[in-house]
C-alpha cells in the first residue's frame, strides 16, 4: 500500500546545492504570470487593485504597447502600491466589472457564478465600454452578445442609444424594430435622447403601419408588424455603410 502522505509528494522549498551552478529553468507560458497594479482615483477614497497582467497584454493591443513601453522612473509603472497605473475618468465599479469577466470564473463564489458571469445590465454596459475603449475585441463581442439578451427584455430606446454610442451596428437594426413596433408613442424625453432626427424618422417609420392598418383593415397587430423596409428606408446609411456587408434583407421578423 503506498504513502499518500509522503512528503515527496509536497511542494517545498528550492535550496541550491552549495557549490554548483544552477540549471536553467523555463518560466511556463501559461501560468507564470506578473501582476499589475490599478489606482482607481477618486475624492474620497482611492482604490488599488492588483490582478494578473497577461489578460491585459493578451486582449488589447493599447496595454500590449503600454506595457512594451519603457520605464521613465527606472520601474514601470504598475509594479507596485507605490507606483500604480491610474485609472483616469473610470469608476471604480466599471472596472470592476471588467474584472470580474476578464478573470471569470476566478472569482466567483458560487457554482452558478462558475458557469455564467452573474451580471447586471449596467455592469456588462461597464464592460461594453471600457472594452471598445481599450480594444478588447474578444471580450466587447461578449459584453454585446449578453447585453443583446437582456436589452431585448428593456425599453428599445436604450438599446438604441447603446447601439450607437458603442458603434454596436448590429444593433441598430432590431433596436429601431423594437422601437417602431412599441405600442408607446416615442416620448419628449426620449426624442431628445435620441435626437430630433431619428424622432422624426421613427414617427414616419411607425405611421407606415397606421396608414396601412387605416386601408387594408388588416388583422396584424403594430406588436407584429415588419417594419425592416421602412427602417431600412430612413436609416439604411446609419445601419450599411456604402462598402459593408448588408444587414436585414435575410431577417424575418416574428
Amino acid at each position: 500500500m503506498s504513502n499518500t502522505n509522503s512528503s515527496s509528494h509536497h511542494p517545498r522549498v528550492a535550496q541550491p546545492a552549495p557549490n554548483s551552478t544552477p540549471e536553467p529553468v523555463r518560466r511556463d507560458s501559461s501560468f507564470y504570470s506578473d501582476h499589475v497594479v490599478f489606482q482607481h482615483t477618486a475624492k474620497v477614497e482611492a482604490c488599488l487593485f492588483k490582478v494578473p497582467r497577461h489578460k491585459f497584454e493578451q486582449g488589447s493591443e493599447v496595454f500590449r504597447n503600454m506595457f512594451a513601453m519603457p520605464p521613465t522612473r527606472g520601474v514601470a509603472e504598475g509594479q507596485s502600491d507605490d507606483l500604480p497605473l491610474v485609472l483616469e475618468s473610470i469608476l471604480a465599479d466599471e472596472f470592476r466589472s471588467l474584472l470580474r469577466v476578464m478573470f471569470w470564473p476566478l472569482y466567483g463564489s458560487s457554482v452558478e457564478e462558475m458557469l455564467a458571469p452573474p451580471l447586471e445590465l449596467d455592469e456588462w454596459t461597464h464592460v461594453l465600454k471600457l472594452t471598445t475603449l481599450w480594444g478588447f475585441d474578444r471580450l466587447r463581442q461578449a459584453s454585446i452578445d449578453a447585453l443583446r439578451q437582456l436589452l431585448e427584455r428593456e425599453d428599445p430606446v436604450r438599446w438604441v442609444a447603446l447601439a450607437r454610442k458603442y458603434e454596436v451596428r448590429e444593433w441598430l437594426l432590431p433596436s429601431l424594430h423594437a422601437l417602431a413596433r412599441r405600442e408607446k408613442a416615442l416620448q419628449v424625453h426620449e426624442a431628445e435622447q435620441l435626437g430630433i432626427s431619428t424622432a422624426m424618422k421613427m414617427a414616419e417609420v411607425r405611421e407606415s403601419f397606421s396608414g396601412r392598418s387605416r386601408h387594408n383593415r388588416s388583422d396584424v397587430s403594430r406588436a407584429s408588424h415588419n417594419y425592416e423596409p421602412e427602417i431600412l428606408r430612413f436609416f439604411g446609411e446609419e445601419i450599411n455603410p456604402i462598402g459593408e456587408k448588408r444587414i436585414g434583407s435575410e431577417r424575418h421578423w416574428e
